[in-house]
């Protein structure tokens, strides 16, 4: 266990320290990351359908078959 909390307590202070490095302080982080959270989101309009007979569309449904098995064939020997 000795090994993975020394990362773990590594990484928190190199993180620490980017944040102290890029925000001056935590506060100042927060409040970013406050702001970034309680801008609305940009709704992107939904896609539009092509208009059906394209090049592309679906193939009309066709009627199901009932599936069939086949005998094992016997070996002769």
């Amino acid at each position: 266990w000795g090994d993975m909390t020394d990362l773990m307590g590594s990484t928190a202070h190199e993180l620490l320290a980017q944040v102290l490095a890029r925000y001056g302080s935590i506060d100042v982080f927060i409040a970013r990351l406050h702001v970034l959270l309680d801008t609305p989101t940009v709704v992107r309009p939904a896609a539009v359908v092509p208009a059906a007979g394209g090049r592309h569309r679906l193939a009309e449904p066709t009627r199901r078959r009932p599936m069939t098995t086949a005998a094992t064939p016997r070996l002769r020997g």
